[in-house]
């Protein structure tokens, strides 16, 4: 009866064994087939569409003959200023004239206390009564050992002495006098004159003020020449002219015009704004053309052959300026440096870099590379 129970579970157990067999050998078919269809639809050619070719707007190079005309801003300085300062130390008592007054030459424009020059000059004249004193006393003692030299009731060092004594009181009254004159000027040095005509440009000191000697008062102009002062690019300097044709006008009023000369220029550029500072001197300019007036100068160039080029067009290649050309052959773009002469608000003028037919792209070169594939735009 055991064994029977013991056949029956071990019958179980095996039919039981033979169905997960079954399912085991299901299952890796299935993962077969699978495996070998995954590998059947790898092994198929995948269409891949192509790219777009990006369409860009471009501009045929020509080249067209250009007279520049530059123009800046500026302001009407003298031609010359100097400043003026007390030639002693002192406080100032007065001050005459402010900004922007004219003045004449010899007139007083401001004036020290003179009370330390008037006591230097007492005791100046003080020393020279004293010396001059002494210098007489000595010349008469020397005449009277003179007379007594050859009678023999002096000695001959005796006289000699006598005449040390007389020279160097003469010397004394030398710089006495000297110091009287030195006193005098200081006492006339207490004020300040117009060495000739001109208009107070700027002043530094005010009444009360101790100043020391040489310390700017004032700034005086000039008004003989006047000067129209410009800060320029260095691209302008570039351009070698032989007799430039310059023309100042008022910013205010452009009708009122004057003829203008190179005076000169800078030979540094300014640390910040990296301009050079242009001076020219006009000629015969109006009235109104005053100290400190805005002008406009504008300068003509020579006429030469260049590109013109919207600004749009540019990037950079390096540290260069360039612009992006449509090969024609393979309608891809290349980079290429030029050389800009100067550039306008909206526009850049191309002296080199640039041939006859050259399709310049003019629009969304920031969104480019070299090599691209491009197509020119319908119109463009």
């Amino acid at each position: 009866m055991t064994f029977r129970i013991c056949q029956k579970k071990s019958l179980a157990a095996t039919g039981r064994f033979s169905r997960y067999r079954v399912w085991q050998r299901w299952l890796g078919l299935w993962i077969l087939i699978s495996g070998l269809t995954a590998c059947y639809d790898d092994a198929r050619p995948v269409t891949v569409a192509p790219k777009p070719v990006r369409p860009v707007k471009t501009m045929v190079v020509s080249s067209v003959q250009t007279t520049p005309i530059v123009t800046q801003v500026g302001d009407i300085e003298a031609y010359q200023q100097t400043v003026l300062g007390f030639r002693i130390a002192g406080r100032i008592l007065e001050r005459r004239f402010d900004v922007g007054d004219h003045v004449q030459q010899g007139e007083v424009l401001a004036v020290l206390d003179p009370s330390n020059a008037n006591n230097a000059l007492k005791q100046a004249k003080a020393e020279l009564n004293n010396a001059l004193s002494t210098a007489n006393l000595a010349r008469q003692t020397l005449r009277r050992m003179k007379k007594l030299l050859p009678t023999g009731a002096i000695s001959r060092s005796r006289y000699e002495e006598a005449e040390s004594d007389w020279q160097a009181a003469d010397s004394q009254l030398e710089r006495a006098q000297a110091a009287v004159i030195d006193a005098q000027d200081n006492l006339q040095f207490t004020h300040l004159i117009a060495p000739q005509d001109g208009v107070i440009s700027e002043t530094s000191a005010n009444a009360g003020q101790v100043v020391s000697a040489g310390q700017q008062v004032f700034k005086l102009a000039y008004n003989s020449h006047l000067d129209a002062v410009f800060e320029v690019p260095e691209q302008v300097l570039q351009t070698r002219i032989e007799d430039p044709q310059i023309t100042v006008s008022l910013l205010s009023n452009p009708d009122i015009q004057a003829r203008a000369k190179l005076r000169d220029v800078t030979p540094q550029a300014d640390p910040y704004t990296r301009t050079y500072r242009v001076r020219v001197t006009l000629i015969d300019p109006p009235e109104l053309m005053g100290l400190g007036a805005i002008v406009k100068g504008q300068l003509q160039l020579p006429t030469i052959d260049q590109v013109i080029v919207p600004k749009a067009a540019l990037t950079r290649q390096g540290d260069l300026p360039a612009v992006y050309i449509v090969d024609a052959q393979s309608h891809e773009l290349r980079l290429k440096s030029i050389q800009v002469t100067r550039y306008s608000d909206d526009a850049m003028y191309v002296s080199g870099g640039l041939a006859e037919g050259d399709q310049v792209v003019i629009a969304g070169v920031n969104q480019l590379r070299p090599g691209l594939k491009v197509r020119l735009m319908t119109g463009g």
